[in-house]
């Protein structure tokens, strides 16, 4: 979200250019990250990830029922 602000911060021709690149290139990040996180956490890791959005946060509540 940042990047479409600068994007319409600073409309240039360089910056239409890069901003596919840094969305491609946080894109791969992001997954190996993930990825890292798996190996470290397993399970625990996998269940945050089921409630959780990967880039965009939602207002979606999550269930607190087994929060003892």
């Amino acid at each position: 979200m940042i990047t479409i602000g600068l994007l319409i911060q600073w409309p240039t021709i360089i910056t239409l250019a890069m901003w596919p690149v840094l969305v491609v290139m946080y894109y791969m990040l992001a997954k190996k990250e993930e990825k890292e996180a798996m190996e470290a956490f397993g399970e625990r890791y996998e269940e945050y990830k089921r409630q959780t959005p990967m880039f965009i946060p939602s207002i979606k509540k999550l269930n607190t029922s087994n929060t003892g």
